[in-house]
Order: structure tokens, then sequence, then C-alpha cells
């Protein structure tokens, strides 16, 4: 079997380091909030690759008309093999409205959200004709088994929508801590580990009220563990590195990564 390819996420930083030879990926990941300049600079320095297009909470709510010309446009600059989006199945005034009334919102609380969020998935991918990567949720600092982060609402998901998975290891570890898992592996072996695509490494952070959030911190040698345990299970075409704070951490990150997947 092919390993996989590497990507690292476009950033100021990486740009700094793009003149050392070892630092380059093999893919680029731009976002669909980065200013178009940016994205435009990205795109001539990785000349002639395809980037890697990132749509955040993008199916949070439906798009415009001007939002989805805008979001054509940019897939055709970058000449994305596909576009990932996180699962965003709460909708703001569901939060709110639980969060008012003392409680934690519940899988019931979704309602006829969830089929909204299918019909925007469907939607979204025949108007933009591209492949379309849902990405796990991290959960809600605080909030014990959101059921956005339930292995069973995402497979759930992926199922009803047909789409292929990313899965982010940091957001999979937040996720299983709000559930009480001791091991996150114990979490992650509930998800629907035959369909991912793509995963996203970066390193989650515990804060000072003993919450663990998705951080995009620099991945510590329990990532690398669990990366190479994920690696056994599962087939994803890209592994995508998502930091850029310091340009050496960046660098260490990147050589090692290229060593764990045996990429030049």
């Amino acid at each position: 079997m092919p390993s996989p390819s590497l990507a690292v996420q476009a950033s100021a930083i990486l740009a700094k380091l793009w003149s050392r030879q070892e630092i380059r990926p093999d893919f680029l990941e731009v976002t669909t909030w980065m200013p178009r300049e940016e994205v435009e600079r990205f795109r001539q320095l990785a000349s002639g690759q395809q980037l890697l297009l990132h749509g955040g909470n993008l199916l949070g709510a439906p798009l415009t008309e001007a939002q989805l010309i805008e979001l054509q446009e940019l897939l055709s600059l970058v000449d994305a093999p596909w576009l990932s989006v996180y699962i965003s199945l709460w909708p703001w005034e569901v939060l709110q409205e639980a969060r008012q009334r003392g409680r934690q919102p519940s899988a019931l609380d979704l309602g006829p959200h969830l089929e909204h969020f299918f019909t925007r998935v469907r939607g979204l991918r025949e108007e933009l004709g591209v492949s379309l990567l849902l990405e796990n949720a991290p959960g809600l600092p605080g909030m014990e088994k959101d059921p956005e982060s339930d292995p069973e609402t995402i497979a759930a998901v992926l199922e009803a929508t047909g789409c292929s998975f990313l899965l982010d290891i940091s957001s999979a570890q937040t996720a299983a801590w709000n559930w009480g898992y001791h091991d996150p592996r114990e979490y992650l072996q509930r998800l629907p580990l035959d369909r991912v695509s793509e995963l996203h490494l970066s390193a989650p952070r515990l804060t000072e009220n003993g919450h663990l959030v998705d951080a995009h911190d620099p991945l510590r040698e329990q990532d690398y563990t669990l990366l190479s345990w994920l690696l056994q299970r599962t087939r994803p075409g890209v592994v995508t590195l998502e930091y850029w704070r310091d340009a050496q951490t960046l660098l260490e990150q990147v050589l090692r990564l290229k060593e764990e997947l045996g990429r030049p």
C-alpha cells in the first residue's frame, strides 16, 4: 500500500521557510477564510501542484449565491481535489436556548436541523461538482457527551451523505476526553475508520479549568504514537499538519512526519 502524502497548512511561517527544500510537503492546505491575496501567493509558491481547500464551518448555515460564486472561483484557483468541511449540526440558536434553560443540548434538540445539514451537503456537492470530506467535531468544551461528537452520530452522518471522512486527531482526543474515555483509542475505535480519506494532525491542550481543547499545539510523542496506531487501521490519502506558530518547531514536525510516512 502506498504511503500517504504529506500536507501542511499554509502560513506565513511556512512561506518564510519555503526556500528550504526539506520543508516542502506534497500538498499545501489553504482555507476559505484566508484573504484571496494570500491564497494566490501560496498558489504561486506551489506552482503546478493542487492545493487542498478547507472550508471550516462552511455548512453551519445556508450559503448565499454570492458565497457560492466566490467558492467556485476559489476552487478553480487552487485546483483542489476535494473540499473539506466540519460536521456542523448545532445551529447557534439551539445551543443558546439549551444554555438558557440550564441544561446540555441532546440529540433530541437537533430535530429538523439534521435534515437541513444533509440538504446543505447535497446542495453544495451538486453546485460545486467536487467531493466533500466531512470532519469530526471536537465537542464543546465542558459539555460531556456532546451529540455532535458522538461516534454513532458521525457514522450516521457520513453514511447518510455518502461523504468520506476527514479525521482530526486533536478533535478526536478532545471529544474522547469529553465522553469520559481514559484512552482516546477507545473513542477512535468507535469511529468509521474505513471511511477515512485524510487525517488532520495537531495536539490538544489542557486548560487551567480542566478542559481539553483543540489548540493546534505542536505534536507530542503520544500524538506520533497515535498516528502510527491509526495508520495501521486506516488508509488516508493525505496526512495534514495543522501548525503555524514557530518556524523551528514547524520544521522539526515536518521532518519527523516525512520520516514517519516514508516521504522524500
